[in-house]
């Protein structure tokens, strides 16, 4: 099966929930060899997230949840269009002749309300309201009736939790609330809309303006008002009050003119929003990231790094590298910033990291960043961290070399592990090139 980049993160944070619940069985239940050594921390978690999916049935599950989404967005489309088509049959079973200001009130206002409502929710809301929390707790009862041949009942809520859990972290919940209220109510105008249309062209209506509170020159004052877009927009002319054209003539007007009022009061501007809301969601898609220090991702990447760099002789220094290797310091730079090399061994540091911390530089491409990133501003002071644990090889040492002519002071920081280390050779490689060094 495959995931969309959706729904990777949304399985990485489902996976990220067990993994909290049970990491020792978590990390037994999957080979980290399995993980491509290229990849940087973000993609290893997508990696293992989809594979552990696949292999659990997950995939399934998620396939029943998409399935139920799609089963309510027709039913809520459904719903949508046939109140659209009663509000305007409401209007035009009225009594002739037809009130054009209960007819423009019943068929925008609801619109106009509930747009002042969306805008009022958005602004404060951080749950799921209206027509998205409805759609998520009958997607829950969905997943629950018609869910039972994919797993229990509760990995099906759990995927639920992490569904939300996800668009929230992912800052998703606004744009996915604003097309749902948006889609339902542009539905619900534009079939509105069309159904007026439909009668006014092959029935015969008549129309007037009635009040019993208001005066003439009030009514002419919201006519004007009213018209002011459609004859901006349409060259509309609205019937005034009091007019002393033929019945014929009014009454054509004001069909026309009422139509006008809908479309461009109700169907335009739900479907302008609709596509904000679009074109907001899909930024937020791209932007989309994991917090790769939150609990269950960080304990994971431990176990990660340390199965990938368990103590081993890859190239280890004999003491003549450093007739190689020279270091030639800038003279100028501003600032500080620090990293950590392959992996960092203190996961506990990295719940809080330093504002000047620029990541763990785990890839070729995380190395590469931060040389450009030191290329475009030197710095004053550059702290490198190290677990004792990696091998001193000849690659980490040019590493340093390249870091030297970016700053005025390179530092490292030496992490000592239990175990087998190689921290005695990191502190002796370090004296030989006079870089200073504290053992942490």
């Amino acid at each position: 099966m495959v995931f969309s980049r959706f729904e990777q993160f949304w399985l990485a944070e489902y996976q990220r929930m067990h993994d909290q619940d049970d990491l020792p069985r978590q990390l037994q239940a999957f080979d980290v060899g399995e993980l491509e050594s290229d990849q940087n921390d973000q993609q290893q978690l997508l990696t293992r997230a989809v594979k552990i999916a696949e292999r659990r049935g997950v995939s399934s599950q998620l396939a029943a949840w998409q399935r139920s989404r799609r089963l309510l967005t027709v039913i809520a489309a459904f719903i949508a269009v046939v109140l659209g088509i009663v509000a305007s049959q409401t209007v035009l079973a009225q009594p002739q002749p037809l009130s054009l200001l209960f007819a423009l009130v019943l068929l925008l206002l609801p619109n106009l309300a509930m747009l002042l409502l969306w805008l009022l929710v958005t602004l404060r809301a951080n749950e799921p309201h209206g027509i998205t929390a409805i759609g998520l707790h009958v997607m829950q009862w969905l997943n629950g009736k018609a869910g039972a041949s994919h797993g229990s009942p509760g990995e099906r809520q759990q995927l639920g939790q992490a569904w939300l859990q996800h668009v929230q972290q992912q800052r998703l919940l606004a744009p996915l609330m604003a097309i749902a209220s948006h889609g339902f109510w542009l539905l619900i105008s534009l079939s509105s809309w069309l159904t007026l249309l439909l009668y006014l062209s092959f029935n015969d209506y008549q129309f007037h303006w009635a009040t019993t509170i208001l005066q003439q020159p009030q009514l002419a004052a919201i006519a004007q008002s009213l018209n002011f877009l459609p004859d901006l927009i349409l060259g509309i002319t609205v019937p005034m009050p009091g007019e002393s054209d033929s019945a014929g003539n009014f009454a054509n007007l004001a069909g026309r003119w009422l139509a006008a009022c809908v479309l461009i009061y109700a169907v335009v501007p739900r479907a302008l929003l609709v596509l904000a809301s679009l074109i907001w969601y899909q930024l937020r898609l791209q932007r989309m990231h994991l917090d790769c220090a939150a609990s269950g991702h960080i304990a994971v990447l431990q176990a990660i790094h340390k199965q990938n760099h368990r103590p081993q002789v890859v190239d280890a220094d004999q003491g003549t590298t450093h007739e190689t290797v020279v270091m030639n310091y800038a003279d100028t730079g501003e600032g500080r910033i620090s990293a950590s090399l392959d992996y960092e061994a203190n996961a506990r540091w990295l719940e809080q990291p330093p504002d000047h911390y620029f990541g763990v530089l785990d890839s070729h491409a995380q190395k590469k960043a931060f040389l450009a990133a030191l290329a475009k501003q030197a710095r004053r002071q550059v702290e490198l961290r190290i677990a004792a644990n990696l091998t001193p090889d000849r690659s980490s040492l040019r590493f340093l070399a390249q870091i030297a002519p970016f700053t005025m002071q390179l530092s490292v920081q030496l992490i000592a592990l239990e175990g087998d280390t190689y921290l005695t050779q990191w502190q002796r490689l370090l004296n030989q090139h006079g870089v200073p060094y504290v053992t942490l």
